[in-house]
């Protein structure tokens, strides 16, 4: 029998917990195989372990002995696991969490996840390999099969910087909507009425993005400025590149088709903001002369820029 077959047996007929020796019937293969494919040996073919750990990602497969070191034994080790390590947001982040961990006498693990979901689980897999007593994750999405395999399989577990579309898991997160509030104030205090709402990808956006752009318009709304569809602008990535790349095209080439009739922005992110700097730097616009601009989340560097960045700062700890 095939292992897409069997794979139809265990979607219809299992219940629990995948074990070792299950993997292995449903594989077709020997224990001893799985075992070695799961570890990446070097004597087992390359297409064995692929389809051994694909068949193991598909069946939330993880070692029992690793689900019993996280319930019986403590390693004062947590896994934390973050969307981007290039994003100075998170690495500022990253270093409250270590000085909270360091005072308790606890270690940590550090992985990310480039907002890609299969390595995000790899990521969470890995953790467990090394048997941490926890997991600090910033999510890619605020509802995934990722934080449905956290909740399943009892791993200790908190979600940080999103808010989760469940009940029984814990989160820490700030309030998105608050931020854009002030943002947007703050520019139509200075006069202006044309506001460009510069965001991320769609593909990527969790409910606290969306609670940031739900309150940039409920602010316009409340100063009775209309909403308008032709002023949001989205990054491809969000990153200072992003930033860049989707703030000169707005300018140069605009296949968003996005208004041009704006004086100021409301960035979801500095790193956005920083892209719109370089390209006033590149065509030789001024800021805030032509533009004026505000941040989110209040990253140093922001106060290296000429003229320094206005920002909504976002607590770290």
């Amino acid at each position: 029998m095939s292992i897409e077959e069997n794979k139809k047996i265990v979607k219809s007929g299992r219940t629990g917990k995948v074990d070792l020796k299950y993997l292995a019937k449903v594989a077709g293969v020997a224990p001893s195989t799985v075992s070695r494919a799961l570890s990446n040996d070097a004597k087992t073919s390359k297409k064995t372990i692929e389809k051994i750990q694909k068949l193991a990602r598909e069946m939330n497969y993880y070692p029992d002995s690793l689900a019993k070191g996280l319930r019986e034994k403590k390693t004062n080790t947590i896994g934390i696991i973050l969307n981007d390590l290039n994003n100075p947001f998170y690495t500022e982040v990253l270093s409250s969490i270590g000085e909270a961990l360091y005072e308790r006498n606890y270690s940590m693990i550090v992985n990310y996840s480039k907002y890609e979901a299969r390595n995000e689980k790899s990521c969470i897999l890995s953790m467990l390999s090394k048997r941490v007593d926890g997991i600090i994750i910033s999510p890619i999405g605020d509802k995934s099969e990722n934080i449905e395999f956290l909740i399943d399989n009892n791993i200790n577990a908190v979600i940080i910087d999103c808010f989760p579309k469940y009940n029984n898991i814990s989160y820490v997160y700030t309030d998105h909507g608050k931020g854009a509030e002030l943002a947007t104030e703050y520019l139509i205090q200075n006069g202006h009425k044309e506001i460009l709402l510069f965001i991320g990808p769609l593909e990527t956006e969790t409910s606290l993005a969306r609670q940031f752009r739900d309150s940039f318009f409920k602010t316009l709304k409340k100063h009775k400025i209309k909403y308008r569809e032709d002023l949001i602008l989205r990054a491809e990535e969000f990153s200072m590149d992003g930033g860049y790349n989707a703030f000169k095209n707005l300018l140069t080439v605009n296949d968003q088709n996005v208004s041009l009739n704006f004086t100021g922005i409301v960035t979801c992110g500095d790193l956005l903001a920083i892209g719109v700097y370089s390209v006033a730097n590149e065509l030789r616009f001024e800021i805030p002369t032509n533009y004026s601009i505000i941040g989110y989340d209040n990253i140093k560097v922001t106060s290296a820029l000429s003229p320094p960045l206005t920002t909504i700062h976002q607590p770290r700890k």
